[in-house]
């Protein structure tokens, strides 16, 4: 008796040990961080910088991978609730801080303001900005630089025009149509949706520099215990040490000129 339930132990032990490892990103249509393929039959493909930086830090971890298609500002609230392991393309702030751990830096990010050409001398800066009519679109529960949240705060006309939206392709849909004047965008992903003929340089024109930046995996504290953000931090170092990560910096970032 005392031989059967020792065995019942061992299996369960191991049964428990070979549980793998899940490791559950949020992932968004972002050229050339992420890029949404789908198959005839509907299957969805992500490529892209982040997509291959995910999958070499779960194999170095021996984790299974899943990416979910989420908009940023519902991932950052899972992220803290712990429903979501990681998210990348993420600048630090106090706030962020305090639900989530900073791996990186990964890149740097460089924010452009995207309007008509007829704006060309009229919104050179965050002042003009604030100043000039149109409505904005920019993405809910992204960061876009301290010196933006000030002008924010302190003026309610600027608020009144910001259109929030979920996902970059819903402030495209909004630009393109007319529905807004102004965009904030990613130098890399606008320099793309040049090259792929989505947006005319001629007619939707980068304005000024809003917010230049660091960015990072945010790694969610309720989601990572001490050993498993230690063996995190330590594929991280690896991918680094090896040179994977400036190969896919080079990869992805380099085939596209900047602005």
């Amino acid at each position: 008796m005392v031989r059967w339930l020792l065995a019942l132990v061992m299996l369960s032990a191991t049964s428990l040990q070979a549980e793998p490892c899940l490791l559950k990103v949020q992932a968004q249509h972002f050229p050339p961080r992420f890029i949404k393929l789908e198959s005839a039959t509907g299957e969805v493909v992500w490529q892209g910088f982040n997509a291959e930086l995910y999958q070499q830090l779960a194999d170095r971890m021996g984790c299974q991978l899943e990416l979910l298609e989420i908009p940023f500002g519902r991932a950052m609230q899972m992220l803290a609730d712990g429903e979501l392991g990681m998210m990348s393309n993420v600048s630090k702030n106090a706030e962020r801080a305090e639900f989530a751990h900073f791996i990186g830096p990964v890149s740097t990010e460089r924010t452009m303001v995207v309007g008509e050409r007829a704006l060309l001398g009229k919104v050179g800066n965050l002042q003009q900005l604030a100043e000039v009519d149109g409505q904005i679109g920019l993405m809910q529960g992204v960061f876009y630089g301290q010196a933006f949240a000030a002008e924010l705060e302190q003026n309610p006309q600027l608020q009144e025009r910001l259109a929030y939206v979920g996902t970059s392709q819903q402030k495209l849909d909004l630009l393109l149509r007319g529905r807004i004047q102004l965009t904030f965008e990613d130098s890399l992903t606008l320099q793309q949706l040049y090259q792929q003929g989505v947006l005319d340089e001629q007619e939707q024109v980068a304005l000024f520099t809003l917010h230049e930046s660091p960015v990072y995996l945010a790694v969610s504290k309720a989601a990572f215990d001490e050993e498993s953000l230690h063996q995190l931090q330590q594929a991280w170092q690896q991918l680094v040490a090896d040179g994977v990560l400036s190969g896919l910096q080079q990869r992805y970032f380099s085939a596209v000129e900047p602005l």
